[in-house]
């Protein structure tokens, strides 16, 4: 078997409900990419390469494409054998620095066509599988007290039984958004807070040491992603657990923050980190480093939610209870066409994961367990831009 084709998908999405973050709305107009990777068996694989934009991702809808039109399919995929995961990765970081969220499209469709090889579901290539569904968090954006409170009601309506929220931007709104949502929810709901590198060092231990008696499970990213002496600082100050998540993309990354003693978690993106193999890589020096770990979407579409699903199935330290105390940090979906909280509903691929009471369930058919709806794909065509088909169609 052998790689003899690639299509690259320019898409753009527009949610339901945009979500309100320190640096900003998203949701507002999000681009993605999705790529099939094509084999001489007639075996294709599905990736996606979502950024959420260059201030979030350092990465673009258009550096992705570049990256996999320009450099990734000529110099490392055409005519390899699919099987060679290690190889392909070895030689994308030989041709490419960083660029992991193009890498992460390719890693992606090189398992879904493995999977599908071998007729087993990706999550028993990686390591196999603790359960069959996930829980997951009901995303909470930067809004006023009141439309917290509403919003809150609706996610545990729902069945959802942790939250994560945003804050950011303003310290005595953030206490109050971070109190708002602890009495919305009462006190059996965990809570989880993310400010997206909001604060300078002392802002941070203050608004920190406030939302404390709010039972805050643990904090995301408090301060700039680079200043990693800054976050240990922080760490030392407070009582909740402080996390790296704009900080924790790269295996490099994961030595610096162990060096810098300054997380107590990760929250790290398969998404964003090059697919499954470098994150199971990820996963195992956090926890050799006594760093536990969380995971979170990129908020694509239903490659990334079977990928979030198969990755937290088959990874031990990212269980939920009864195996561990830390649950799965995975937003929802708010998509303009999603219904409530079930999740997508004309999604790019047919067998998206289901999400019900708070749970996300895993694929049980080869590879990803999805398959291309080309219709949907076509309707989220980013406008002025086309497919790119390089190599052949088997």
């Amino acid at each position: 078997m052998k790689i003899v084709g690639m299509e690259i998908t320019p898409i753009t999405l527009e949610w339901k409900k945009t979500i309100g973050e320190s640096f900003g709305e998203v949701g507002k107009r999000e681009d993605d990419v999705i790529i099939q990777l094509f084999t001489d068996d007639g075996v294709y694989g599905l990736g996606e390469g979502m950024t959420l934009g260059p201030f979030y991702g350092r990465e673009s809808q258009g550096t992705v494409m570049a990256l996999l039109a320009e450099h990734f399919w000529p110099k490392v995929l055409t005519d390899e054998d699919p099987f060679n995961i290690d190889l392909i990765h070895y030689k994308m970081d030989k041709t490419v620095s960083e660029g992991s969220f193009a890498k992460t499209a390719v890693d992606l469709a090189l398992h879904d066509i493995v999977g599908k090889a071998l007729n087993v579901p990706v999550c028993k290539l990686i390591g196999g599988s603790y359960a069959d569904k996930i829980p997951l968090h009901w995303p909470i954006g930067i809004e006023s007290p009141k439309v917290i409170g509403e919003d809150v009601q609706k996610g545990m309506k729902a069945g959802f039984k942790a939250i994560k929220m945003k804050i950011g931007g303003d310290e005595k709104r953030d206490v109050e958004l971070v109190k708002a949502v602890r009495e919305a929810a009462g006190p059996g709901i965990a809570l989880v807070v993310d400010a997206n590198q909001a604060y300078d060092i002392k802002t941070a231990i203050r608004v920190l040491r406030e939302i404390e008696k709010y039972d805050v499970q643990r904090v995301e990213q408090p301060v700039h992603y680079r200043d990693l002496d800054g976050m240990a600082l922080v760490r030392r100050s407070v009582g909740i657990p402080i996390g790296a998540c704009e900080s924790a993309v790269t295996q490099q990354d994961i030595i610096q923050i162990i060096k810098k003693d300054a997380a107590d978690f990760l929250n790290f993106k398969v998404m964003r980190s090059g697919g499954f193999y470098p994150s199971k890589a990820i996963v195992q020096m956090a926890t050799a480093a006594g760093i536990f770990c969380a995971s979170s979407t990129m908020l694509g579409m239903g490659v990334e939610l079977a990928t979030d699903a198969h990755f937290a199935v088959s990874t031990i330290a990212l269980a939920p209870a009864p195996y561990k105390f830390h649950g799965i940090a995975t937003g929802i979906l708010k998509l303009f066409n999603a219904v409530d909280s079930t999740g997508i509903t004309k999604d790019v691929v047919d067998g998206t994961p289901r999400i019900a009471e708070g749970f996300l369930s895993v694929p049980t058919g080869p590879g990803l367990g999805i398959t291309l709806n080309r219709d949907n794909l076509n309707f989220y065509l980013t406008k002025g831009k086309q497919p790119i088909l390089l190599g052949k169609k088997p």
